[in-house]
């Protein structure tokens, strides 16, 4: 053999540049043999194993090989061989005698295993009934374990017979030669002679920008073989590498959507596809980034969010991206748009083309030449993602061939375009667009705060798992950049999105209070330092149907939410359009959920808050719902843990596994490990009988039918796993010491009083006066949760209730060993899982991880109260002493039992501090509160308290910044969820202030002056038509006698008036036709 199989014969790994004299040698067949002692160092041997490795396997390519062992059998017999001291039938015996190799090879996370086969003569022994090393009842097994015990893998011809045929045929492209990778999942290395199996891929999850390259094995490639690939509903050509592994190239702009889609290869040109797979689509926002957008740390313009920059710098592995080292390599950006039809995602210019591929690139955006900028381009891209790309051909480089960066907004590459079309005030007049385009769309928020109402507090916000999950940008256990949310310690985000596609988004400060945009001060700087959380028209993890906008995950967000955000508040400095389109949802309409408990050794804490000690023996239902709406269930597998510290069996048992379903979603497993197979990851979680893994920020938060699953950013070894149906159902799993932690938050529909009840006032269920509880008609007719978390129905008094109807009545806790006993018997063992009556959730080849011979059995030696010195033992007074479990546990009757039956302080430990730390998510998580919503204010007016300034109870005072003026209600009180009356509080500037009391004045002034004159008037009108009226004679001053005249100058008045030719007749009191009759005189005065 060459490499690996010129070296059989040695005894251990041999470091060949060293002189013999350094180690103890010896000949044997006139070979020199090396026997080294210690660590031995070897670069050589490991580059060789390591490029077998990499040749054969998928997903190799990064494979180092840091540290290898290598044992060598040659000629061996089998057992029950007779011996021969004739060495003239030397070579005779040599045919039946075997000679085979084992390679293990690790970088401490990856391990791979190599099988060398030379010779294979027998396949049995004589104990097994052989006939001359063949025949008998078992033939030799070939195989190998997935590492850490967790299952087994035969290779072909194993345990048949003919396992002489290993080495005729090999999986990798060396006859004889076996490969696998070992250390979690067995991953079959090398191709197979099979006409149909499963696809070995080199990754098992990709970015849904496209782009990428896809290594696969399956059936051995011949090189007439024609390879198709089908990935979602795009079908394309694969490129044979060699007899082991194809290439297939995943197009840019093909795939969106998210999730797991169906993978599949054909070797005959598309007319069959027996190979397929699984394939994980990721977002955008959540797919590892190679190109590395550096943001200036000395100079805070150098950003790449910025719209006038200096100098922006970006890196990439340069090592990945081609095998070849003088390949050039060009910066293009993509932009993205989209409207209500449909959506863009193309080139739109480039940064740098054919430039070395030296992995990083530095670059001034003022002085970038645009030449090849695509036109019009700024009308509609203002933000995309950057690609690196190999310029020649990159298709055909054996690299990686893309990179892409995170998405990001183009105001460095547009600003000078935007300046010259649009002016000085470019980024006000794209903000007044955006404003005035948004609003002619659907109205989004009206069906969201219905649906989606933000909690009111974190604490709500973190105990509502099932219908809330952390934000991925401002997480307080992870990233916490808060970008766009400034000012918040936590931001959550809805699970599910409404069916326009909104999500909600709800942040909360340093203090547990909901932030509002409502709280907002209009000016640039007070963004550093408060930006609350808002609803998203788009979703950022995207919604069916996925392809068409506002679902696309993470670019409809960008587009629709995020860009909106860097052009109003952060490039125009007018934050309040944005805030007018992007209100904070209240919470007047949130209701919290139920939280159940299980923990340490079998203590239970229903969802009606009932508390007891349940120590079963096998599968057990934790909670299940039934009805035309609900389908879901949730069970558990409990056994004994491993001996306690005197080597005696655990009188208790502790939940090992869990399973929920609800409705017809995903089937989801959690299992702990055994002790020794904890080193690296905690649980082993199964979707749909499919093993998934959470030990990369890209695998952090995964989605699948009906169901999305989430570890949280720093917690690498899987020990904590978050379970969210789209129900609103939610669970938390979390390891400790082997044991399974299990919190389930049950929404507000799966409430009996929400089902059938009315509401009051403030929206919360009212349910009447409790009758028959417990009684058969009540649970049969009335939906709501059963199992060992009882009942949900605000009345605890049920909550030990059986499958068939019954109640078990108890004390409080902790209870007597009588009630124990009952609760055992009685209550715990009715809702054991008869598979023959209740569907088994769990897949049988998950076995009982402690003791399977014991695994499901009620007689085990339970110990109801382990508390009482009675069912002490001799052992336990060895161990530890009462007084030592009193103080230790602090008054705590779980942790006293954990630490009793276990024997182990740190157990109790553990179960204390999960009792205590549920005990307050669970009175703070459930607490009702009662919400007016916030108080709108105008620019300059300040609010206190900032933070709780929308609960019962609370009294806002508004003032004043001191060079304004308040006017309005100064303060406000939060009453039964209504605000107390008052005026909207705003202020006004001191300056003009002063100029408008100054206008009113004047203004008053002259208009007390125009009434008195037009009084004035109107009087002497008044009093001159009376005077009219009463015949007195006209004059202007009373003092004035009236004149007399001569009558014999008077001339005698006409009896008529002369009419002109053609001049109609005129008539009224002001025509001129007017007759003086006798009584009536007309008389003048003068002054």
């Amino acid at each position: 053999m060459d490499g690996l199989g010129r070296l059989q014969t040695f005894t251990g790994p041999v470091m060949q540049n060293v002189g013999t004299g350094q180690f103890p040698t010896r000949s044997y067949g006139n070979q020199l043999l090396k026997t080294a002692v210690g660590r031995v160092e070897d670069p050589e041997l490991l580059d060789i194993m390591t490029q077998h490795i990499q040749s054969s396997m998928v997903g190799a390519r990064g494979f180092i090989a840091d540290y290898a062992l290598l044992v060598t059998w040659e000629r061996m017999g089998y057992g029950g061989a007779p011996k021969y001291t004739d060495l003239n039938v030397f070579n005779t015996v040599k045919r039946w005698q075997n000679t085979f190799q084992l390679l293990v090879a690790t970088d401490e996370i990856r391990t791979y295993v190599v099988l060398n086969y030379a010779n294979i003569n027998w396949t049995s022994s004589t104990a097994a009934g052989s006939l001359n090393g063949h025949g008998g009842k078992q033939s030799a097994m070939v195989g190998f374990n997935g590492g850490n015990g967790t299952g087994w893998f035969n290779l072909p011809w194993s345990a048949d017979g003919n396992s002489y045929k290993l080495v005729q045929y090999g999986s990798t492209q060396v006859a004889g030669r076996w490969m696998a990778r070992v250390d979690e999942e067995i991953e079959y290395g090398g191709c197979s002679n099979d006409s149909v199996g499963i696809l070995q891929m080199d990754k098992p999850q990709a970015t849904m920008l496209g782009g990428f390259t896809l290594n696969v094995t399956a059936a051995c490639f011949r090189p007439t073989d024609v390879l198709k690939l089908q990935i979602d509903e795009t079908t394309l050509d694969c490129e044979r590498l060699d007899m082991v592994i194809a290439r297939c190239v995943i197009p840019v702009n093909s795939i969106f959507k998210t999730g797991i889609v169906i993978i599949r290869l054909s070797v005959d040109g598309g007319k069959n596809y027996p190979w397929w797979n699984r394939f994980y689509i990721l977002m955008p926002s959540l797919a590892r980034r190679h190109v590395n957008l550096i943001n200036d740390p000395n100079n805070p313009n150098n950003n790449w969010r910025s719209f006038k920059p200096e100098n922006l710098t970006m890196t990439w592995p340069n090592y990945n991206i081609s095998v070849n080292p003088n390949a050039q390599v060009d910066i293009t950006l993509w932009g993205y748009w989209e409207n209500v039809l449909g959506h863009t995602f193309e080139p739109i210019g480039s940064i740098d083309k054919n430039t070395p591929n030296r992995g990083a690139y530095s670059f001034n955006p003022n002085t970038l030449n645009r030449a090849d900028m695509m036109v019009d381009a700024w009308r509609k891209y203002a933000g995309g993602v950057v690609q690196v790309r190999v310029s020649q051909n990159w298709m055909a480089d054996r690299g990686d061939g893309i990179y892409w960066s995170d998405l990001i907004p183009f105001g460095w590459f547009f600003h000078d375009s935007w300046k010259h079309q649009w002016g000085n005030n470019w980024a006000v007049d794209m903000c007044i667009d955006w404003f005035e385009y948004d609003g002619r769309r659907e109205n989004f928020y009206m069906f969201l705060e219905n649906s989606h109402a933000c909690p009111c507090t974190m604490d709500q916000a973190l105990a509502d798992v099932g219908r809330f999950v952390a934000l991925m940008d401002c997480d307080i256990n992870g990233d916490h950049r808060c970008y766009y949310t400034q000012g918040a310690q936590h931001c959550v985000v809805s699970t599910t999105s409404v069916w326009t596609g909104a999500g909600q988004v709800c942040c909360y400060d340093w203090q547990g209070w909901l932030m509002f945009s409502h709280d907002y001060e209009y000016n640039d700087q007070y963004l550093r330092f408060y930006s609350a959380g808002v609803p998203y028209r788009a979703h950022p993890w995207g919604s069916a149907p996925y392809k068409r906008p506002p679902y696309v995950p993470s670019m409809s967000n960008f587009f629709n939410d995020l860009l909106p955000y860097e052009i109003c508040c952060k490039w125009a400095g007018h934050c309040e359009f944005y805030f007018w389109r992007r209100m904070t949802s209240g919470c007047q309409d949130y209701r919290p959920p139920a939280l159940g408990y299980v923990f340490g050794e079998g203590h239970f804490v229903t969802f009606d808050n009932t508390r007891y000690t349940f120590n079963g023996n096998g599968y057990y239902t934790l909670t299940t719902l039934k009805d035309q709406r609900h389908s879901m269930n949730v069970q558990i597998r409990m056994e004994q843990p491993s001996k306690n510290v005197w080597n005696a069996d655990v009188p208790a048992t502790v939940v090992t596994g869990v399973v929920a379903q609800d409705n017809d979603s995903s089937i989801v497993q959690v299992f702990a490990r055994k002790d020794f197979a904890r080193w690296r990851y905690k649980t082993d979680v199964y979707v749909d009988g499919i093993r998934v893994f959470f030990d990369t920020p890209w695998q952090k938060l995964q989605t699948f039918k009906g169901v999305t699953l989430r570890s949280q950013p720093r917690n690498m070894n899987m020990s904590e796993i978050e379970i969210m149906f789209t129900t609103g159902m939610g669970l938390v799993v979390k390891e400790a010491r082997g044991t399974l932690n299990i919190m389930v938050s049950a929404p507000p529909t799966y409430n009996e009083s929400y089902a059938y009840y009315t509401t009051n006032q403030y929206g919360y269920p009212v349910a009447p006066p409790n009758q028959n509880v417990g009684g058969p008609g009540r649970c049969s007719s009335f939906v709501r949760t059963l199992g060992l978390l009882g009942p949900w129905n605000n009345d605890p008094r049920d909550d030990l209730t059986t499958p068939d109807c019954a109640v078990v009545n108890v004390g409080p806790y902790p209870q007597s060993d009588s009630e124990n006993s009952n609760i055992y018997y009685q209550f715990g063992e009715k809702w054991r899982i008869d598979p023959n009556k209740i569907q088994l959730l769990f897949q049988t080849q998950f076995k009982a991880l402690y003791n399977p011979l014991t695994f499901n059995s009620q007689n085990y030696g339970v110990n109801f109260n382990p508390l009482l010195r009675r069912n002490n033992t001799f052992w336990e007074s060895l161990a530890f002493s009462q007084e030592e479990v009193v103080v230790a546990c602090q008054g705590s009757y779980a942790c006293q039992f954990d630490y009793i039956t276990t024997g182990r302080r740190e157990v109790g430990l553990d179960t204390l501090d999960a009792e205590r730390k549920f005990d307050g998510l669970k009175y703070l998580g459930e607490k009702k509160l009662i919400s007016c919503g916030p108080l709108q204010k105008n620019d300059g007016v300040l609010k206190y308290p900032p933070g709780n300034n929308y609960l019962d109870g609370v009294t806002v005072t508004f003032t004043c910044q001191p060079d304004y003026f308040l006017h309005g209600e100064q303060q406000r009180t939060c009453v039964n969820g209504t605000w107390s009356p008052g005026w909207w509080a705003w202020c006004r500037w001191r300056d003009e202030e002063h100029a408008l009391k100054w206008f009113t004045g004047i203004i008053v002034s002259l208009l007390v002056i125009a009434v008195l004159t037009a009084m004035y008037y109107w009087c002497w009108n008044l009093r001159k038509k009376k005077e009219k009226a009463r015949g007195r004679p006209y004059q202007v001053a009373r003092g004035v006698p009236p004149l007399k005249y001569d009558q014999t100058f008077t001339k005698p008045a006409p009896t008529s008036v002369p009419v002109i030719e053609g001049e109609p007749q005129k008539i009224g009191v002001h025509s001129g036709n007017v007759r003086a009759s006798p009584p009536y005189r007309f008389a003048e005065t003068s002054a």
